[in-house]
């Protein structure tokens, strides 16, 4: 009897000198501090071309609106835009698919949230950013290792129930200030100077740049027409229009107002080559769409929200 109380005195004291250790802090995954803000973004596609006379009207009419809406250092940008190119040497399979799913009656002409709005943007414009946002995106952007891929990671949060829609998330990368005029690729010259026939650019030469021509939307005379915001590549998945978000949601095509994924338990993450025109001065940009079915049962998606940042 005396050797079983000792020995229960012994472990009392063992028990009594463990150390309390702290549950460990969970690791925090990427996307946790990124906020997706319920505000409905304008997405602007204009169908443009060096060739194009009257382009760089679409130019300025894209800028404008930008500059509007879009505040320097805010990183919420509002005014999302596509410079959409055909039949030039900065046309790429992204942009063909955009311009066949969102085909307009001439160029520069744009679409404003799935319509077709022609020239007359700034009321479309607008009415875009006064809707009411079913769902969001947001993301955080990094570079591989190699610095040949951009890997995108994304959250997506509801502000609304939706039910028997399916969405698709895909991530676009955009080149962005390119210098309008003629480079030498491959021992090749490609002429990139933008041809003008209005008072608002004037058409350079060889490797004399095209040039703003009068102090508007932000560009002063003799600033170097560049082109931007040219979605050169798309995510690298199985579907053309990205991540089917049925797949993720464990409730396939049911969304329910909070409804958040791209966390780590439903992580949704997108890789973009780091396929840039090859010429001096290029930077990119990266967006990321929301997309949805169509409901008349045509080929091809809707634009429902979307998010710009790096």
């Amino acid at each position: 009897m005396k050797k079983f109380v000792l020995f229960s005195l012994a472990t009392l004291a063992l028990a009594s000198c463990t150390k309390n250790e702290p549950d460990p802090t969970p690791e925090k995954y990427i996307t946790d501090d990124l906020v997706v803000t319920e505000d409905q973004k304008a997405f602007l596609i204009e169908t443009t071309g060096t060739w194009c006379q009257y382009c760089p009207n679409g130019a300025a009419l894209m800028l404008k609106e930008m500059r509007k809406y879009n505040v320097n250092g805010d990183s919420n940008i509002r005014v999302i835009g596509f410079a959409s190119h055909t039949g030039d040497p900065l046309e790429t399979p992204v942009q063909t698919l955009l311009n066949a799913t969102f085909p307009t009656s001439g160029v520069p002409n744009f679409y404003v949230n799935n319509a077709d709005a022609g020239q007359s943007i700034s009321g479309p414009t607008a009415a875009a950013l006064s809707g009411i946002p079913v769902v969001g995106v947001a993301h955080v952007t990094h570079e591989n290792a190699t610095g040949d891929t951009v890997v995108v990671d994304v959250k997506v949060q509801f502000f609304e129930d939706s039910k028997n829609t399916s969405y698709y998330v895909q991530s676009y990368l955009l080149a962005t200030g390119i210098e309008a005029r003629e480079y030498t690729v491959n021992g090749m010259p490609v002429n990139l100077n933008q041809v003008s026939s209005v008072p608002i650019v004037t058409t350079g030469s060889g490797a004399t740049p095209s040039t703003w021509a009068v102090d508007t939307v932000g560009k002063k005379s003799g600033d170097i027409y560049t082109h931007d915001h040219i979605p050169v590549v798309q995510g690298v998945t199985d579907f053309q229009w990205g991540v089917t978000l049925d797949t993720v949601n464990p409730l396939g095509r049911s969304y329910f107002k909070g409804d958040i994924f791209g966390s780590k338990y439903t992580p949704i993450q997108i890789k973009l080559p780091k396929m840039l025109p090859s010429v001096p001065g290029v930077e990119y940009e990266v967006v990321t769409i929301i997309w949805s079915e169509r409901f008349d049962g045509t080929a091809g998606v809707l634009f429902v929200n979307g998010y710009e940042g790096l």
